[in-house]
């Protein structure tokens, strides 16, 4: 069951939680200042070849900067009134604000590394904006509530599983239409790791040891006991009752 909502507002009529609110300014302040300083811009976004120069505030400040009107306009909707409150009533506003700014990080520095091992010459790419967060999200939404329907562009109804494998299809979607994976990188880094804090999460993977181990000692026949043989001689006596 989810927490109750703490500390939030009311918006649309609709209670938000403060920490929703909190990250969507944040990041609506630091795109207006980004596109309108160069120099903001270029110090927030993330760039591999500056985090391995050491600026590692990049790993966060990327999803704060969105690079066109659209996006900032969905991510909101997104943010506030279709999966943020939601979140924070099953997570809590800690563990919500800890999952996007630490998913944030991770996704910043995955690709930042494999950016160097794999082509070092997109070390010099630059990355913002907070889709990959969102699209991250999405799926923990989808396996938190596997029985709600979101509707694919007001359209299509997808839920669950299929709400996961539609975003993901979708990112490939856009990734391959200009051709460009690597532009799409922290979008995949940000599913994937979702995808398996959610799924296979420790707590959730010991959970399912220990039922599988329970599962197990409960069907197992007790050691002490044997099996009745089926075949006996006539002048035998039963020694049985069934």
């Amino acid at each position: 069951m989810g927490r109750t909502l703490p500390r939030s507002f009311t918006v649309l009529g609709r209670r938000m939680p403060v920490v929703v609110g909190a990250i969507t300014a944040a990041t609506l302040v630091l795109t207006i200042l980004a596109h309108n300083s160069r120099l903001v811009f270029e110090t927030l976004v993330l760039s591999p070849d500056r985090v391995w120069a050491g600026e590692l505030w990049r790993l966060v400040t990327w999803v704060f900067v969105v690079p066109d009107p659209i996006g900032l306009l969905f991510g909101c909707l997104a943010m506030v009134l279709w999966f943020g409150p939601d979140l924070v009533g099953a997570w809590g506003p800690r563990r919500f604000l800890s999952v996007y700014l630490g998913l944030a990080a991770a996704s910043g520095a995955v690709t930042s590394l494999l950016a160097r091992l794999l082509a070092p010459r997109l070390l010099g790419n630059v990355y913002a904006g907070w889709w990959p967060m969102i699209d991250a999200l999405i799926i923990a939404w989808a396996l938190i509530f596997p029985f709600r329907d979101l509707y694919l562009f007001f359209v299509l109804p997808l839920r669950g599983l299929n709400l996961v494998y539609g975003t993901i299809g979708i990112t490939l979607l856009f990734a391959m239409l200009p051709f460009n994976l690597f532009g799409f990188l922290p979008h995949f880094v940000a599913e994937g790791l979702m995808l398996a804090s959610v799924r296979w999460s420790p707590r959730d993977l010991w959970l399912r040891l220990r039922y599988r181990f329970l599962t197990r000692k409960l069907w197992s026949p007790p050691s002490h006991l044997r099996p009745v043989q089926r075949h006996r001689r006539e002048d035998e006596p039963p020694r049985w009752l069934h």
